[in-house]
């Protein structure tokens, strides 16, 4: 802890400079932004993967077999994995999956309900006829209602058009511009307080609108690492914006050059990757290929630290504080939660523990910030506190941000020092 030589007592202050606040050697427990899904386990195996993905798990017959009879059993499943991991779950509910392997398997239901209306041949939906957009609007109204508030969930991909729901198809009728935006309406209706993704192989006009009328709406790449993501983005500068203050999700490209996933990471601002679908083992990388790897999964997401804290060192005991905080995110894109940042302190004499809010500062944080705030400090007891910094989730779920500052302790704080209060 520093402090300035002691001239006026009174207006004595102590400063947690940017050296001080060490960053970690190595990213943080939650800097890889890798996602289990598919049974795979991160890659290398000494990564951290807390959040869960399904989409295999949970396609549209599996979850209403038949018209209004529910099966709610494995979006159950993936909230209960993410859970007891301390992660997020996200997912997406497919309507056709040509090819996929539970179409083969007799003992499973179609992926497209028999209820749903599909086009000439028996196969694919009929996207453009109304009982299909009504059908997909209960559901999505149904999963709503049952998940929409529930703190495990994270995000929900729009899925429901196109193969794999990934909003594109090889045969058959396309979707309307008009109807398309109304499935991308159902989904950011049903769960207006949650992260909601539409895959870029979308015809840039018709994303545009529906992030304009979807303020809950952000993108999502299913191709990292292969020529331009297969995605729209690249190609328009106004969807290269929408990071700022919306989640670009993603997941390896089946072809996946990691050095070129490496670099459309962090050009593209790319918040998060999966490793199910690698081409590649960990182990097989040759030195480029591995440490371009290891970069994003440092760097991907927000990476904060705690640069400087700034408060009194000698307080009158109930009186109010003047408290500075800066900030800087070396991650490739911010966080789009509202974590809030929190002093602790700890009397030495007795262990009591007095907390005060500092805002919510970092939600949206790109690169620095430096911020005040005027907190008091009423229940503060005379003596000697030590101080720490915990930035928290405000619904109680998550734990304490990981920032990339050492010394983090078990409960998810960060030591600052101490202050008298007299």
């Amino acid at each position: 802890m520093h402090r300035p030589q002691r001239q006026r007592p009174a207006r004595r202050r102590t400063d947690v400079q940017a050296e001080r606040a060490e960053p970690t050697r190595r990213p943080p427990e939650s800097a890889s932004r890798q996602y289990r899904w598919l049974g795979a386990d991160p890659k290398p195996d000494s990564a951290t993967a807390n959040d869960v993905y399904y989409r295999d798990q949970v396609y549209w017959g599996r979850i209403e077999p038949s018209n209004n009879a529910w099966d709610f059993t494995w979006i159950d499943d993936g909230l209960n994995a993410a859970a007891e991991r301390g992660g997020k779950f996200g997912f997406r509910v497919m309507a056709y999956c040509p090819g996929c392997w539970m179409e083969s398997r007799s003992d499973f239901p179609s992926v497209t309900p028999p209820f749903v209306p599909r086009q000439a041949g028996g196969y694919i939906p009929d996207w453009n006829e109304p009982a299909f957009l009504a059908q997909w609007r209960e559901l999505m109204a149904e999963l709503g209602r049952r998940y929409g508030d529930d703190p495990r969930l994270g995000y929900v991909d729009v899925g429901g058009y196109g193969s794999y729901g990934e909003w594109h198809v090889n045969s058959g009728e396309r979707v309307s511009d008009r109807n398309g935006l109304a499935v991308v309406d159902a989904v950011t209706a049903a769960f207006p307080r949650k992260h909601v993704l539409i895959n870029t192989m979308t015809p840039v006009p018709v994303t545009l609108k529906a992030l304009r009328r979807n303020p809950n709406l952000g993108l999502r790449t299913d191709n990292l690492g292969c020529p331009d993501m297969y995605s729209t983005v690249p190609g328009d500068p106004r969807l290269q914006k929408v990071w700022q203050t919306r989640p670009f999700f993603s997941e390896w490209c089946t072809r996946a050059d990691p050095v070129l996933g490496a670099q459309q990471a962090r050009k593209f601002h790319i918040s998060t990757l999966s490793s199910s679908n690698m081409p590649w083992a960990y182990d097989s990388l040759n030195g480029k290929q591995r440490a371009a790897y290891d970069r994003i999964r440092a760097s991907a997401g927000f990476r904060i630290r705690v640069r400087a804290v700034t408060l009194p060192a000698r307080i009158e005991a109930g009186s109010k504080m003047r408290v500075t905080t800066s900030w800087v995110n070396d991650g490739t894109a911010p966080t789009y939660d509202e974590w809030v940042a929190r002093l602790v302190f700890v009397n030495q004499h007795d262990d009591r523990t007095v907390t005060v809010n500092l805002g919510r500062p970092l939600m949206g944080l790109t690169d620095r910030l430096t911020t005040s705030a005027t907190v008091s400090t009423r229940e503060l007891a005379r003596g000697r506190h030590d101080v720490y910094l915990t930035v928290v989730d405000p619904t109680g779920y998550a734990a304490p941000m990981h920032l990339a500052n050492a010394g983090r302790t078990a409960g998810g704080a960060y030591k600052l020092g101490s202050i008298i209060a007299r």
